[in-house]
């Protein structure tokens, strides 16, 4: 009795493990047949309102917002997120761990020798000093020459501050490159002599001076344009296929207006066109 239960039981279970995989190859040829192909994006954690995580740790931002949008234009691409912070996207990228990077890529010559930049911009980006309030002493990189400088690894700011210096060697600006700090770090380095200066937006300084300037305008931006640049989202070099397809989805987004509409609703106004 005893051996014919044991057989029942034997029975039973590679019954079960033969339907267990025969299921899992179901959904793998499901997959394979679907002809939708994973795409992983690379995305940072901690640049609100661009990407970053909300109350609930969920991805949130104009970054995401845009990329859903473009998803949703593309029924052959399923997208899922991967967040770190800034410094790590593009090494994500560099490892084959992602297929897009997002983070408000600005175009340079280094970024554009080792990777494939989209085609179709989708945020400008135009950058200023940005110093405490009550600094008159700064207007240009030239009155940085010798002065303690915030910007961080990898970030197109920080590519301007050393080809500057490379200009400039015998009295060069002095980068301070910190990756992890919080916006409310940034206005009281600024406030408190830490940094003379960092490289900011217009909305970046009118944001920071509306979390922490208790109703004033504690930073600004000073003197001309660092740079009028926009932001691209970024493959590797030989993922031409998905950055075409992306980029059209881009395109559509513009002529139908959606794109306008994320910007305003996310970041407070239409920054897909010149400031």
């Amino acid at each position: 009795m005893r051996r014919g239960i044991k057989k029942f039981a034997l029975a039973a279970v590679l019954t079960a493990l033969g339907a267990a995989v025969l299921s899992g190859c179901g959904k793998k040829a499901a997959a394979a047949d679907s002809g939708i192909t994973k795409v992983v994006v690379g995305t940072g954690n901690a640049y609100e309102p661009y990407c970053y995580l909300d109350e609930k740790g969920e991805l949130a931002g104009y970054e995401y917002q845009v990329l859903k949008a473009v998803d949703e234009l593309l029924p052959q691409y399923e997208f899922d997120y991967q967040t770190s912070d800034f410094a790590n996207v593009l090494i994500s990228l560099d490892a084959g761990k992602i297929d897009i990077a997002a983070h408000q890529y600005e175009w340079n010559e280094e970024r554009d020798e080792k990777y494939l930049f989209g085609k179709e911009p989708y945020t400008t980006y135009v950058t200023y000093l940005a110093v405490a309030n009550d600094r008159t002493d700064i207007q240009s990189l030239d009155d940085l020459k010798g002065r303690k400088v915030k910007s961080s690894t990898g970030s197109n700011s920080v590519y301007i501050l050393e080809n500057y210096n490379k200009d400039h060697e015998d009295n060069p600006i002095k980068i301070d490159y910190v990756n992890n700090s919080t916006d409310e770090e940034t206005v009281t380095g600024l406030l408190n002599g830490v940094w003379d200066a960092t490289i900011l937006t217009k909305r970046d300084t009118e944001k920071l001076n509306k979390n922490y300037g208790n109703g004033k305008e504690v930073i600004k931006v000073t003197g001309e344009p660092i740079q009028s640049s926009s932001t691209y989202f970024i493959f590797a070099k030989d993922n031409t296929q998905l950055q075409e397809a992306v980029d059209e989805a881009v395109k559509q987004l513009k002529e139908s207006g959606k794109l306008a509409q994320i910007s305003k609703d996310v970041i407070g106004g239409d920054y897909t066109e010149s400031e």
